[in-house]
């Protein structure tokens, strides 16, 4: 019989869950604050903690570090109010396993927890597709082909043209006013099209933590099936090429330079440096200070920003050596650069923020997102030219949008 400790200060909320899970023929104990709670899994491993986020003195944060100390292996299901920690990214890098947002109904705890154990016997812990969403036949893995870069194109050289003035007659003048207003009106069209573009990339990874462009191909992170997925980016949308599994690696973010793939892992507070080459060879783990939650190569350095909003920007020599470092006030989980500004969003909230590549970082923007999806937050986001990609928790769904979709926040 699966054992489950229940660990919440509310009595009637431990009452609550102990009748329904009861019911089902699992043995529960409960306590009622963490130390408790972490004394109990000490003396005797249950098989499944259901952990309350707010904990009176200890609370639920400090508690989930202690139990993944004792055992990194047991499965931990965040109990969260609304407000608290909306996204499952977010408690992801946090260490739990899953998360349960109050007021649930009995069948979403029972669900949840048949994920972890079922039948009296632990359950392997594997990602869940939704009913309608078909299986997917796994292909044999190719080798890793780049996509080559397009040829320059060279223009010929162009005799210039001597246009000698004349007298342009009455009709002819405003024929080419009518023109160029006309041509006005189709360029600020244009221009409003592209800002308003909304495309939907369906059949992609659930639960994207990271992702990365790498030429015309999308390299993304699935932090709960813990895969690098790489998407080829053709006219008929993104089209799986490659899986590469990734045991035991929480992945929090990527980034890739040349070759090399890093992979961030908030658990293990490590950054990984893996060949980007069947089996993604693992070349050197860097221990880091900190919970690493967002990486970002720009070409020069590997930008990495932690937990607690520390952003350091790190030479890709052989032991990451830190260089320059900023403090982010909106402790971001993820981070992208590009010419002009360093973007960090944060999952929970769905903001993004616009920092000038100046001395500290000076904040120039707050935005948030035009299309709304409660309930499946913000999970991973990358620039590509003009172009927004983003991506939603617990959606198979990849978003190509301009920069319309991006609304300043009040």
């Amino acid at each position: 019989m699966a054992r489950i400790l229940i660990v919440d200060d509310e009595p009637d909320m431990r009452l609550a869950v102990r009748n329904v899970l009861k019911l089902r023929g699992y043995e529960i104990s409960e306590a009622g604050d963490g130390p408790s709670a972490l004394a109990m899994v000490a003396e005797s491993r249950p098989d499944l903690v259901l952990l309350d986020i707010r904990l009176p003195g200890m609370d639920g944060i400090e508690v989930l570090e202690g139990l993944k100390k004792i055992d990194g292996t047991l499965p931990v299901i965040m109990i969260t109010g609304y407000g608290h920690i909306q996204s499952a990214v977010d408690v992801m890098k946090l260490g739990a396993s899953e998360y349960l947002q109050k007021p649930f109904e009995n069948a979403q705890l029972v669900e949840t927890v048949k994920k972890f154990v079922q039948g009296g016997t632990p359950a392997v812990i594997r990602a869940v597709p939704p009913r309608s969403e078909a299986p997917v036949r796994e292909k044999a893995p190719e080798p890793f082909r780049p996509l080559p870069a397009a040829e320059p194109v060279v223009a010929a050289p162009v005799e210039p043209v001597i246009v000698r003035p004349a007298r342009r007659p009455v009709a002819l003048t405003a024929l080419a006013a009518i023109l160029l207003f006309s041509g006005a009106m189709v360029y600020r069209q244009t221009k409003v099209s592209a800002a308003a573009y909304h495309k939907e990339y369906p059949g992609v990874a659930a639960n994207i933590s990271a992702m990365v462009w790498n030429d015309k191909q999308l390299v993304a992170g699935d932090w709960l099936t813990q895969a690098v997925y790489v998407y080829a980016n053709g006219q008929d949308g993104l089209r799986l090429e490659q899986t590469f599994p990734l045991e035991k690696t929480h992945i929090s973010g990527l980034a890739l330079a040349g070759d090399t793939l890093y992979v961030a892992d908030s658990w293990k507070k490590t950054v990984e440096a893996r060949r980007l080459a069947p089996g993604l060879p693992l070349l050197k783990s860097f221990p880091m200070p900190g919970k690493v939650s967002a990486l970002f190569y720009d070409g020069e350095y590997l930008w990495t920003c932690d937990s607690e909003g520390n952003a350091v920007l790190r030479l890709p020599d052989s032991e990451l050596t830190p260089t320059v470092s900023f403090k982010l006030p909106e402790k971001p989980d993820q981070i992208y650069k590009t010419k002009k500004y360093l973007w960090a969003a944060v999952s929970s909230t769905g903001r993004l923020y616009r920092h000038n590549l100046d001395d500290t970082l000076s904040l120039d923007g707050v935005f948030t997102l035009k299309t709304s999806r409660p309930g499946n937050p913000l999970s991973a986001f990358a620039w590509r030219g003009s172009r927004l990609w983003l991506a939603r928790d617990g959606l198979s769904v990849i978003y190509e949008a301009g920069a319309g979709e991006l609304v300043k926040a009040e």
